[in-house]
Parts: structure tokens; sequence; C-alpha cells
């Protein structure tokens, strides 16, 4: 929530400083097609969009309600790889010309991590937080406009994946 906020912090700045600057911090699919790789990280935690910014804050809020911390630091990698997977998944699928930013892929990959880990692990699926993951992908996805469908699709995508990567190598089985 921390980052989330500081994200929001520096993306209103620069904005008001120039608003041209943003493009260089959020992703802007055009120049990540032509070297500026590092916006496929820095737009998971910078945004200019106050709905984006208390939309994510509020959604890590209640994913601490419901989970914890039970991942403890897995939580950061979970978050940045399910971000960076939307992130590129979006460049993949989307126009050059499009701008995105936010940390949703990043919330979607963690509240997938944790109801398909809990189905993996016991064989019960956390009613919970897949009716969060739900209720979420639903209303952000079909009542906001301009939403990256995509990012978010990687962020489930993302944490499903280390969800079963994880378990196995919890068991000390092999992955491939």
């Amino acid at each position: 929530m921390f980052f989330i906020f500081v994200g929001f912090i520096i993306g209103i700045s620069v904005s008001l400083l120039n608003y041209k600057l943003i493009y260089f911090l959020e992703q802007f699919n055009y120049l990540v097609l032509h070297g500026y790789y590092y916006e496929i990280v820095t737009s998971i935690i910078i945004t200019n969009s106050f709905t984006d910014f208390i939309f994510n804050f509020l959604s890590m809020y209640v994913l601490y309600l419901i989970f914890g911390a039970k991942a403890g630091k897995n939580e950061y990698i979970i978050f940045l790889i399910s971000g960076i997977l939307g992130n590129v998944l979006t460049v993949i699928f989307y126009s050059p010309l499009t701008l995105s930013s936010g940390a949703s892929g990043g919330i979607f990959g963690l509240l997938s991590y944790y109801t398909f880990y809990d189905f993996i692990s016991n064989g019960n699926l956390g009613l919970y937080g897949l009716l969060f993951l739900i209720a979420i992908f639903g209303i952000s996805d079909f009542l906001f406009p301009n939403v990256n469908v995509i990012a978010h699709v990687g962020g489930v995508i993302g944490g499903i994946i280390y969800a079963i990567v994880y378990r196995l190598i919890s068991q000390n089985r092999k992955v491939i």
C-alpha cells in the first residue's frame, strides 16, 4: 500500500511538472517497443490516475484483511512477476499507442496466488478469495472505462503459475 501511495504521488508530481514526462514512467507501448523496457516495471507502481490509485489502494487493504501476509516476502516477488507478466502481455496485445499504469496486475497476481495456493495445498478452493477475485475483476473490468483487462488476466496467470511452482518447490519436486 505504501508503494502504491508513493507511486501515485510521483505520478501526480511528474504530471504537474511536465505532463509529457509521464510517458517515460508509465508504460507507453511505443516506447517499450523502442527500448524503454524499464517502463514494464515502473508502470506497476507509478500512476497519475486518482481512480486507479484509490481502487488499487483499497484492493490491497481488503486483500490484507482477507489473507494477512501469509506469503511473507514472497508477496513482493508474486506482485512483481504478475505485474510484469501483465505488462508484457499488454505490449503484445494492445496498440503501440497504449498508455498503461497501475498496480492492479500485481494485485490480481497476489489474489490469484492466495486463492489457488490454498486449493493446490489443501484441496479446498478459498471461497472468500475466489469471490473477491471474481468481484474485483468484474467491477474493475466492466464498470470502469479504459481498464487494462489484459494486465489483469496476466496478473491472474502470474499468480496461478507462482502458486503451482512454489507448491512444487516446497514439496521438493522438480518444476521442469
